[in-house]
Protein backbone atom coordinates (compact mmCIF):
# COMPACT_ATOMS: atom_id res chain seq x y z
CA UNK A 1 0.00 0.00 0.00
CA UNK A 2 1.37 3.54 -0.76
CA UNK A 3 1.34 6.50 0.89
CA UNK A 4 -1.37 7.90 -1.14
CA UNK A 5 -3.80 5.11 -0.50
CA UNK A 6 -2.79 4.81 3.05
CA UNK A 7 -3.60 8.70 3.33
CA UNK A 8 -7.29 7.70 1.71
CA UNK A 9 -7.95 5.25 3.62
CA UNK A 10 -7.07 7.03 6.86
CA UNK A 11 -9.24 9.96 5.33
CA UNK A 12 -12.99 7.23 5.03
CA UNK A 13 -12.00 6.20 8.58
CA UNK A 14 -11.37 9.45 10.03
CA UNK A 15 -14.66 10.73 8.89
CA UNK A 16 -16.54 7.26 9.27
CA UNK A 17 -15.67 7.86 12.86
CA UNK A 18 -16.46 11.06 12.90
CA UNK A 19 -20.14 10.73 11.95
CA UNK A 20 -20.59 7.92 14.77
CA UNK A 21 -19.31 10.30 17.51
CA UNK A 22 -21.62 13.14 15.88
CA UNK A 23 -24.59 10.97 16.05
CA UNK A 24 -25.30 11.08 19.56
CA UNK A 25 -24.10 13.68 22.81
CA UNK A 26 -21.20 11.04 23.63
CA UNK A 27 -20.19 7.65 23.43
CA UNK A 28 -21.98 6.16 26.21
CA UNK A 29 -25.29 7.00 24.13
CA UNK A 30 -23.65 5.68 21.08
CA UNK A 31 -22.90 2.43 22.77
CA UNK A 32 -26.76 2.26 23.94
CA UNK A 33 -27.82 3.03 20.45
CA UNK A 34 -25.80 0.08 18.82
CA UNK A 35 -26.83 -2.67 21.61
CA UNK A 36 -30.34 -1.32 20.80
CA UNK A 37 -30.39 -2.23 17.07
CA UNK A 38 -28.54 -5.25 17.61
CA UNK A 39 -31.29 -6.20 20.02
CA UNK A 40 -34.14 -4.87 17.55
CA UNK A 41 -35.24 -2.81 20.19
CA UNK A 42 -38.35 -0.24 18.85
CA UNK A 43 -38.08 2.26 21.45
CA UNK A 44 -34.15 3.40 20.61
CA UNK A 45 -35.16 7.14 20.52
CA UNK A 46 -36.53 6.96 23.98
CA UNK A 47 -33.44 5.40 25.33
CA UNK A 48 -31.47 8.16 24.67
CA UNK A 49 -31.99 11.60 23.40
CA UNK A 50 -30.72 13.37 19.98
CA UNK A 51 -29.70 10.33 18.46
CA UNK A 52 -28.81 10.96 14.64
CA UNK A 53 -29.93 7.89 13.01
CA UNK A 54 -28.35 9.13 9.37
CA UNK A 55 -25.15 10.38 11.00
CA UNK A 56 -24.73 6.84 12.62
CA UNK A 57 -25.51 4.07 9.45
CA UNK A 58 -23.26 6.65 7.55
CA UNK A 59 -20.77 5.81 10.22
CA UNK A 60 -21.14 2.97 10.46
CA UNK A 61 -21.06 2.64 5.95
CA UNK A 62 -17.51 4.36 6.13
CA UNK A 63 -15.76 2.08 8.52
CA UNK A 64 -16.96 -1.11 6.48
CA UNK A 65 -15.80 1.14 3.32
CA UNK A 66 -12.35 1.15 5.07
CA UNK A 67 -12.19 -2.53 5.96
CA UNK A 68 -12.72 -4.00 2.36
CA UNK A 69 -10.53 -1.20 0.86
CA UNK A 70 -7.60 -2.60 3.94
CA UNK A 71 -8.09 -6.22 2.36
CA UNK A 72 -7.99 -5.41 -1.59
CA UNK A 73 -4.66 -2.39 -1.05
CA UNK A 74 -3.22 -6.04 0.45
CA UNK A 75 -3.85 -8.37 -2.22
CA UNK A 76 -2.57 -6.31 -4.52
CA UNK A 77 0.55 -7.23 -5.93
CA UNK A 78 3.33 -4.41 -6.48
CA UNK A 79 6.50 -5.78 -8.98
CA UNK A 80 9.57 -4.65 -9.06
CA UNK A 81 10.41 -4.69 -12.77
CA UNK A 82 13.95 -4.18 -13.52
CA UNK A 83 15.33 -2.99 -16.83
CA UNK A 84 18.72 -3.20 -17.77
CA UNK A 85 19.25 -4.45 -21.51
CA UNK A 86 15.77 -3.24 -22.82
CA UNK A 87 12.56 -1.85 -21.21
CA UNK A 88 10.20 -4.26 -20.77
CA UNK A 89 6.71 -3.59 -19.52
CA UNK A 90 4.76 -6.41 -17.66
CA UNK A 91 1.60 -4.17 -17.29
CA UNK A 92 0.61 -5.89 -20.51
CA UNK A 93 0.77 -9.74 -18.91
CA UNK A 94 -1.62 -8.30 -16.18
CA UNK A 95 -4.08 -6.99 -18.42
CA UNK A 96 -4.53 -10.40 -19.94
CA UNK A 97 -5.01 -12.15 -16.89
CA UNK A 98 -8.92 -12.00 -15.71
CA UNK A 99 -8.45 -13.25 -12.34
CA UNK A 100 -5.78 -10.76 -11.47
CA UNK A 101 -7.66 -7.55 -13.03
CA UNK A 102 -6.24 -4.38 -12.60
CA UNK A 103 -5.14 -5.34 -9.09
CA UNK A 104 -1.44 -4.79 -9.48
CA UNK A 105 1.25 -2.01 -9.54
CA UNK A 106 4.45 -2.08 -11.10
CA UNK A 107 7.69 -0.33 -9.67
CA UNK A 108 10.55 0.11 -12.33
CA UNK A 109 14.00 0.61 -12.17
CA UNK A 110 15.47 1.64 -15.69
CA UNK A 111 18.83 2.06 -16.40
CA UNK A 112 18.48 0.63 -20.55
CA UNK A 113 20.22 4.38 -21.25
CA UNK A 114 23.30 4.87 -19.09
CA UNK A 115 24.40 0.75 -19.37
CA UNK A 116 24.05 0.65 -22.97
CA UNK A 117 25.52 3.87 -24.07
CA UNK A 118 27.93 4.83 -21.24
CA UNK A 119 28.66 2.15 -19.16
CA UNK A 120 29.33 -0.72 -21.72
CA UNK A 121 31.82 1.76 -24.33
CA UNK A 122 33.81 2.36 -21.23
CA UNK A 123 33.33 -0.04 -18.57
CA UNK A 124 34.02 3.11 -15.50
CA UNK A 125 33.28 3.45 -12.35
CA UNK A 126 31.46 6.81 -12.46
CA UNK A 127 28.47 5.48 -14.22
CA UNK A 128 28.80 1.75 -12.60
CA UNK A 129 27.98 3.58 -9.04
CA UNK A 130 24.92 6.04 -11.10
CA UNK A 131 23.38 2.70 -11.72
CA UNK A 132 24.07 1.06 -8.07
CA UNK A 133 22.79 4.11 -6.55
CA UNK A 134 19.49 4.22 -8.49
CA UNK A 135 18.66 0.58 -7.77
CA UNK A 136 19.75 0.88 -4.02
CA UNK A 137 17.48 4.09 -3.60
CA UNK A 138 14.18 2.17 -5.98
CA UNK A 139 14.66 -1.26 -4.27
CA UNK A 140 14.51 0.49 -0.98
CA UNK A 141 11.61 2.47 -2.11
CA UNK A 142 9.59 -0.85 -3.19
CA UNK A 143 10.60 -2.27 -0.21
CA UNK A 144 9.03 -0.20 2.26
CA UNK A 145 5.99 0.68 0.46
CA UNK A 146 4.80 -2.83 -0.10
CA UNK A 147 5.51 -4.01 3.53
CA UNK A 148 2.10 -5.07 3.71
CA UNK A 149 0.91 -6.18 0.34
CA UNK A 150 2.31 -9.09 -2.20
CA UNK A 151 5.42 -8.42 -3.83
CA UNK A 152 6.25 -9.97 -7.25
CA UNK A 153 9.80 -9.51 -9.26
CA UNK A 154 10.61 -9.81 -13.06
CA UNK A 155 13.91 -8.02 -14.73
CA UNK A 156 15.43 -8.74 -18.00
CA UNK A 157 19.41 -7.02 -16.59
CA UNK A 158 22.75 -8.25 -16.30
CA UNK A 159 22.97 -10.35 -13.70
CA UNK A 160 25.68 -8.41 -11.74
CA UNK A 161 23.22 -5.84 -10.78
CA UNK A 162 20.40 -8.05 -10.32
CA UNK A 163 22.36 -9.40 -7.59
CA UNK A 164 23.32 -6.42 -5.89
CA UNK A 165 19.60 -5.65 -5.87
CA UNK A 166 18.88 -8.74 -3.96
CA UNK A 167 21.45 -7.69 -1.01
CA UNK A 168 18.59 -5.21 -0.24
CA UNK A 169 15.88 -7.42 -0.13
CA UNK A 170 17.46 -9.80 2.56
CA UNK A 171 14.69 -11.41 4.79
CA UNK A 172 11.66 -10.43 2.82
CA UNK A 173 9.30 -12.17 1.36
CA UNK A 174 8.90 -12.27 -2.74
CA UNK A 175 5.39 -13.77 -3.32
CA UNK A 176 5.51 -14.03 -6.98
CA UNK A 177 8.12 -14.44 -9.80
CA UNK A 178 7.34 -13.52 -13.31
CA UNK A 179 10.02 -14.99 -16.08
CA UNK A 180 10.41 -13.32 -20.16
CA UNK A 181 9.60 -16.51 -22.61
CA UNK A 182 11.67 -14.72 -24.83
CA UNK A 183 11.66 -17.97 -27.11
CA UNK A 184 8.20 -19.53 -27.05
CA UNK A 185 5.19 -17.39 -26.17
CA UNK A 186 7.36 -13.43 -26.31
CA UNK A 187 5.13 -13.18 -23.32
CA UNK A 188 5.55 -13.34 -19.31
CA UNK A 189 5.01 -16.47 -17.47
CA UNK A 190 4.74 -17.08 -13.62
CA UNK A 191 6.58 -19.47 -11.30
CA UNK A 192 4.04 -22.48 -10.22
CA UNK A 193 3.64 -23.69 -7.02
CA UNK A 194 3.73 -27.29 -7.38
CA UNK A 195 5.33 -29.52 -5.26
CA UNK A 196 5.60 -33.06 -7.37
CA UNK A 197 6.40 -31.37 -10.92
CA UNK A 198 9.43 -32.59 -12.42
CA UNK A 199 12.41 -30.60 -13.59
CA UNK A 200 15.88 -30.55 -14.02
CA UNK A 201 18.64 -31.46 -11.12
CA UNK A 202 21.42 -28.76 -10.58
CA UNK A 203 24.10 -31.17 -10.31
CA UNK A 204 27.43 -30.66 -8.76
CA UNK A 205 30.12 -31.64 -11.19
CA UNK A 206 33.02 -31.19 -9.56
CA UNK A 207 34.91 -33.21 -6.90
CA UNK A 208 35.40 -31.17 -3.78
CA UNK A 209 37.87 -34.01 -2.51
CA UNK A 210 40.37 -32.69 -5.23
CA UNK A 211 40.22 -29.05 -4.26
CA UNK A 212 43.38 -27.15 -3.94
CA UNK A 213 44.08 -26.45 -0.54
CA UNK A 214 46.52 -23.45 -0.96
CA UNK A 215 43.85 -21.55 -3.33
CA UNK A 216 42.49 -19.05 -0.83
CA UNK A 217 39.96 -17.96 -3.54
CA UNK A 218 37.01 -19.89 -5.19
CA UNK A 219 34.89 -19.37 -8.23
CA UNK A 220 31.19 -21.10 -8.28
CA UNK A 221 30.03 -21.17 -12.10
CA UNK A 222 26.21 -21.57 -12.55
CA UNK A 223 25.33 -23.16 -15.89
CA UNK A 224 20.97 -22.68 -16.31
CA UNK A 225 20.64 -21.54 -19.47
CA UNK A 226 23.61 -21.23 -20.83
CA UNK A 227 26.36 -23.50 -20.47
CA UNK A 228 29.83 -22.02 -19.57
CA UNK A 229 32.60 -23.17 -21.15
CA UNK A 230 36.39 -23.46 -19.65
CA UNK A 231 37.83 -21.01 -22.16
CA UNK A 232 35.66 -18.33 -20.35
CA UNK A 233 37.10 -19.26 -17.34
CA UNK A 234 40.64 -18.99 -18.16
CA UNK A 235 41.33 -15.85 -15.87
CA UNK A 236 40.19 -17.14 -12.48
CA UNK A 237 41.89 -21.47 -13.18
CA UNK A 238 45.65 -20.07 -11.75
CA UNK A 239 44.31 -18.42 -8.58
CA UNK A 240 40.97 -19.91 -7.85
CA UNK A 241 39.52 -23.07 -6.96
CA UNK A 242 36.41 -23.23 -9.67
CA UNK A 243 33.08 -25.28 -8.88
CA UNK A 244 30.92 -26.02 -11.28
CA UNK A 245 26.71 -26.41 -10.63
CA UNK A 246 24.86 -27.08 -13.95
CA UNK A 247 21.52 -28.60 -15.12
CA UNK A 248 22.16 -32.01 -17.82
CA UNK A 249 21.04 -29.17 -20.74
CA UNK A 250 20.92 -26.09 -20.39
CA UNK A 251 18.00 -23.54 -21.72
CA UNK A 252 16.72 -20.54 -21.53
CA UNK A 253 13.62 -20.33 -18.91
CA UNK A 254 14.42 -23.37 -17.43
CA UNK A 255 13.16 -21.99 -14.40
CA UNK A 256 9.40 -22.76 -13.76
CA UNK A 257 8.58 -23.86 -10.52
CA UNK A 258 8.54 -22.44 -7.29
CA UNK A 259 9.91 -25.02 -5.50
CA UNK A 260 12.80 -25.95 -8.13
CA UNK A 261 14.15 -22.20 -7.76
CA UNK A 262 14.49 -22.35 -3.65
CA UNK A 263 16.01 -26.31 -4.82
CA UNK A 264 18.41 -24.64 -6.92
CA UNK A 265 19.64 -21.70 -4.59
CA UNK A 266 19.67 -24.03 -1.11
CA UNK A 267 22.02 -26.46 -3.39
CA UNK A 268 24.09 -23.24 -4.40
CA UNK A 269 24.54 -22.06 -0.80
CA UNK A 270 24.88 -25.62 0.95
CA UNK A 271 28.00 -26.03 -1.62
CA UNK A 272 29.42 -22.76 -0.68
CA UNK A 273 28.65 -23.44 2.98
CA UNK A 274 30.14 -27.37 2.71
CA UNK A 275 33.51 -25.84 0.65
CA UNK A 276 33.88 -22.88 3.22
CA UNK A 277 34.46 -25.49 5.80
CA UNK A 278 36.68 -27.44 4.39
CA UNK A 279 39.06 -24.41 3.34
CA UNK A 280 38.62 -21.72 6.19
CA UNK A 281 40.86 -19.77 4.80
CA UNK A 282 39.19 -18.90 1.58
CA UNK A 283 38.75 -14.50 0.88
CA UNK A 284 36.66 -14.43 -1.79
CA UNK A 285 34.06 -16.42 -3.91
CA UNK A 286 33.69 -15.07 -7.49
CA UNK A 287 30.35 -16.20 -8.30
CA UNK A 288 30.10 -16.32 -12.53
CA UNK A 289 27.13 -17.38 -13.37
CA UNK A 290 24.11 -18.10 -16.67
CA UNK A 291 20.40 -17.98 -15.21
CA UNK A 292 17.44 -16.24 -15.27
CA UNK A 293 16.65 -13.51 -12.95
CA UNK A 294 14.92 -14.89 -10.31
CA UNK A 295 17.96 -16.78 -9.48
CA UNK A 296 20.23 -14.15 -9.51
CA UNK A 297 18.07 -11.76 -7.13
CA UNK A 298 17.68 -14.90 -4.68
CA UNK A 299 21.70 -15.19 -4.74
CA UNK A 300 21.72 -11.67 -3.70
CA UNK A 301 19.22 -11.69 -0.78
CA UNK A 302 21.50 -15.01 0.69
CA UNK A 303 24.52 -13.69 0.18
CA UNK A 304 24.52 -10.46 2.60
CA UNK A 305 25.00 -13.10 5.39
CA UNK A 306 28.77 -12.31 6.04
CA UNK A 307 28.70 -14.68 9.11
CA UNK A 308 28.65 -17.41 7.06
CA UNK A 309 30.14 -16.71 3.39
CA UNK A 310 32.65 -14.79 2.82
CA UNK A 311 32.97 -11.64 0.27
CA UNK A 312 31.17 -12.51 -3.07
CA UNK A 313 32.12 -11.23 -6.41
CA UNK A 314 29.43 -11.35 -9.27
CA UNK A 315 30.78 -11.40 -12.78
CA UNK A 316 29.57 -10.75 -16.01
CA UNK A 317 30.10 -12.96 -19.37
CA UNK A 318 31.06 -11.34 -22.15
CA UNK A 319 30.64 -12.82 -25.32
CA UNK A 320 32.41 -10.68 -27.71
Amino acid sequence: MNLKEQSFIATILTAGIGFLSQASGNWQDTLVKIVAIINNRNDINELVEDFNLYYFFLGIFLIIVTVILNFYSKRKVCVLNINGYMRQRIEPYFKMKKDIRNDFRERKINFVNIYKKIFCNRLDKESCECILEQIEDQVNAFKNETIEGKRGYTGIAPIPFIMYAGTFLEREEIDDYYEFDKIDTKNYYKLEHKKNKKYPKLNLRTKLEDLDMNKDNLVIVISITRNITDIQLRQFEEKCNIIKLEVDKPYDNTIRYKEQLNEYINSIFDTIEEISQKLNHIKTINMVCSSQSCLALEIGKRSVDSTRIPEMISYQINKR
